[in-house]
C-alpha cells in the first residue's frame, strides 16, 4: 500500500512538473561579420538571431548608426527564408538606416515581391546609441515556420555611381537555420 502512494505521489509530481516546465528557449545564433566595408558607416559587425516559439528576431550591429547622413541614404536588407525545399527567402525586410526612415515587411516569389507589403505583427527599431537595428516578427506573421534562416545585406549610396554593400559572410549567403521552440 506504501509502495503504491508513494508511486501515485511521485507520478502526481512528475506530471506537474511537465505541465508547469517553462516554454522551450529560443534557438540563438551570433554571427561576426568582418570590418569589410570600412568606408561605410553602416558597416555589418555582428548579427543575433532568434528563432523562438512567437517571434523571430534578428539584431544587426553596424560599425556607426547614425540619425542623419551626410554623405547619402544607407538601407538594410533582411532575406527570411523558411521553406528549404524552395529556393531562396519568402519573406524580405528592408529598411532605411537614418531617423524617419520607414521600414516594409513583404512577401517573396523566386527572388520577387509578391503582393502588398505586410501588416501583421512585426516591427524595426533603430538603436542609435547602440548602433543597432532590431527587427522582430510574429512567427505567425511569417508562416509559422519550424525553421528559418536569414540573408542580411546593407546597402551605403554615400556615392550612387559605386554603392557600398555588406553582406553578412559570403554575398548571397544565408546563416545556419534555426528551429522554433
Amino acid at each position: 500500500m506504501k509502495l503504491a502512494i508513494v508511486a501515485t505521489l511521485t507520478a502526481a509530481a512528475l506530471g506537474a512538473t511537465l505541465v508547469a516546465a517553462p516554454a522551450a528557449q529560443a534557438e540563438q545564433r551570433r554571427y561576426a561579420d568582418p570590418a569589410d566595408a570600412a568606408a561605410s558607416l553602416t558597416d555589418i559587425r555582428a548579427v543575433k538571431v532568434d528563432h523562438g516559439a512567437r517571434t523571430l528576431a534578428v539584431t544587426v550591429r553596424f560599425t556607426d548608426l547614425r540619425r542623419r547622413s551626410d554623405g547619402g541614404p544607407a538601407s538594410l536588407t533582411i532575406g527570411i527564408d523558411t521553406r528549404s525545399s524552395r529556393p531562396g527567402a519568402e519573406f524580405r525586410l528592408v529598411s532605411g538606416l537614418q531617423e524617419g526612415t520607414d521600414y516594409q515587411l513583404m512577401r517573396v516569389r523566386h527572388g520577387r515581391v509578391v503582393g502588398e507589403p505586410l501588416t501583421c505583427g512585426h516591427r524595426v527599431r533603430l538603436d542609435f546609441a547602440h548602433n543597432r537595428l532590431r527587427f522582430v516578427g510574429s512567427r505567425t506573421c511569417l508562416g509559422s515556420p519550424a525553421r528559418a534562416r536569414i540573408a542580411v545585406l546593407m546597402r551605403d549610396e554615400w556615392d550612387a555611381s559605386h554603392p557600398i554593400t555588406d553582406w553578412l559572410g559570403a554575398r548571397r549567403s544565408y546563416t545556419a537555420w534555426l528551429a522554433s521552440s
